[in-house]
């Protein structure tokens, strides 16, 4: 479906300036999960940033088998010690918070490895213009949607490094596995719009299905507000796709995505 460049133009400055007023207030949720809230269970913030990206959806969408992940050591046992002393309490105290910062943090990190997958796919586009026949439309959709989800995984490694770990910089390798075959097999610029919407996907209802769960009204309006910005990248995508694509009404999107540790870095 062609679409008229004025309008093009119009909907990605639309867009740049939502993302724009977002991404402070994003940014401040974002550190108040992680590293302020100590109440919240680790397992809790992992459904909150990575609930989009588990297993089960990526396998739909690449057709691919994972290969099963590794179970966070950090998640550990949730047996209780039976020591009632005071050392022993202080001790398993002391660890179950260690524990969790740990957890906090490879949440951080790999919410940031999934920002930098999608930030390696827009790249693809984009230093393969010319072999991938990308229009120019699309190039300018493309890098404006690759400076945004950079933008994501820089928040997500401020906040792993408020909390003590390492920024991850690399693409997530679980993801970069399950798609390796779907990402070589990207000859056309529909082939690539196709690949992009059904990534966008994920990370709108991501956003989406997250807002119930949230504690506070800021850290809903925000997710909301984020899931909102994907949703545009998914509807300014549709527009260039053959044949034409529905983007879901976001009343309707499925939700219903639970976290998947294989996907942990």
């Amino acid at each position: 479906m062609d679409i008229n460049n004025d309008e093009l133009r119009r909907q990605l400055r639309d867009l740049d300036q939502e993302h724009r007023e977002v991404m402070p207030r994003w940014r401040d949720s974002l550190m108040r999960l992680l590293v302020d809230d100590t109440e919240t269970p680790a397992e809790a913030k992992a459904d909150v940033l990575l609930g989009g990206f588990n297993r089960r959806r990526f396998m739909k969408l690449s057709g691919l088998a994972v290969a099963g992940g590794t179970v966070l050591a950090a998640c550990g046992s949730d047996k209780k010690s039976n020591d009632t002393s005071k050392g022993s309490t202080a001790t398993t105290a002391t660890t179950a918070i260690s524990a969790a910062s740990k957890t906090d943090q490879t949440i951080a990190r790999t919410a940031a490895s999934l920002e930098n997958f999608a930030v390696a796919v827009y790249d693809k586009a984009i230093t393969n213009a010319a072999a991938l026949k990308i229009t120019a439309p699309v190039a300018k959709a493309a890098t404006l949607f690759k400076s945004q989800h950079t933008e994501h995984a820089s928040a997500f490694n401020a906040a792993a490094t408020q909390l003590g770990g390492q920024p991850y910089t690399d693409p997530n390798p679980t993801a970069a596995k399950a798609f390796e075959t779907q990402i070589a097999a990207l000859k056309t610029e529909q082939d690539v719009l196709k690949f992009a919407f059904a990534l966008e996907q994920i990370a709108a209802q991501t956003y989406q299905g997250v807002g119930m769960k949230l504690s506070t009204p800021m850290l809903r309006q925000t997710a909301m507000t984020v899931g909102g910005v994907e949703a545009r990248h998914m509807a300014i995508l549709a527009h260039f796709i053959t044949p034409p694509t529905t983007v879901p009404a976001a009343a309707f999107q499925p939700v219903d995505k639970a976290v998947d540790s294989s996907f942990y870095v």
